[in-house]
């Protein structure tokens, strides 16, 4: 029986394992929300996608993670009409950046629409990404988890 553990011994080698895995640092979350849609009546839709990401923030660690909102298509209407012109919308959007929260805006998209980037809250070309769909790809291939609400 040379070799071979026995159950006392597979016991003891299952209980090292937990503590070893406590032993190494927790992955940093990475999340992409998918940004698409249209507001809907009142920015209906963007204040509830806005008061998920919120509540995300809440089960993760202060300044230990990467969330990303990507918009593309009617998306970026989130920054273009809906901040601009509803205070709450606008005071949601500062307070998920203040958190860490990135928004990210597809180039594509402003070129299709000639929409220059003055005309969406508080954007920068920082937050320009060459393509919203290339992105959340590009993302995910990097371990994002998706989330499209």
């Amino acid at each position: 029986m040379k070799g071979t553990i026995g159950r006392r011994g597979m016991a003891a080698a299952a209980a090292v394992v937990p503590v070893a895995a406590q032993a190494q640092p927790a992955a940093m979350p990475k999340i992409v929300y998918h940004l698409n849609q249209p507001g809907g009546e009142e920015f209906s839709y963007y204040k509830q996608m806005l008061t998920n990401v919120s509540n995300h923030l809440t089960v993760l660690p202060p300044g230990g993670f990467d969330l990303r909102v990507v918009m593309h298509g009617p998306g970026i209407n989130l920054l273009r009409f809906a901040a601009r012109n509803d205070p709450q919308v606008a005071a949601a959007v500062d307070e998920l950046k203040l958190a860490g929260v990135r928004f990210e805006i597809c180039r594509i998209t402003l070129a299709r629409g000639n929409i220059p980037l003055s005309q969406l809250y508080e954007a920068t070309e920082e937050d320009v990404v060459p393509s919203g769909v290339g992105q959340i790809g590009a993302l995910q291939m990097q371990g994002f988890a998706y989330i499209k609400i």
